[in-house]
């Protein structure tokens, strides 16, 4: 796929540089730093994950639990 991306100016230099150095491409630089970074951060925690602590309880029984507790659950969390 191809895609335009917009960076710092500073940002920028620094990729241009490494492909340099490394003597690869800018598209290489850019592509491997993304994916490293993906690839060992995990995916950010929504903030409703984790209020069911009953693994059996059905996904039906969700919208009933986030009412009783979302308020509760949100001033826990601050």
């Amino acid at each position: 796929m191809r895609t335009t991306i917009s960076l710092p100016n500073e940002l920028a230099q620094l990729a241009r540089s490494e492909a340099r150095r490394r003597g690869v491409s800018l598209s290489a630089v850019v592509r491997e730093s993304l994916e490293k970074h993906l690839r060992k951060t995990p995916a950010a925690r929504l903030p409703w994950q984790g209020i069911i602590d009953d693994p059996e309880s059905s996904a039906g029984s969700l919208d009933a639990v986030l009412a009783d507790n979302w308020a509760d659950y949100i001033a826990r969390d601050r």
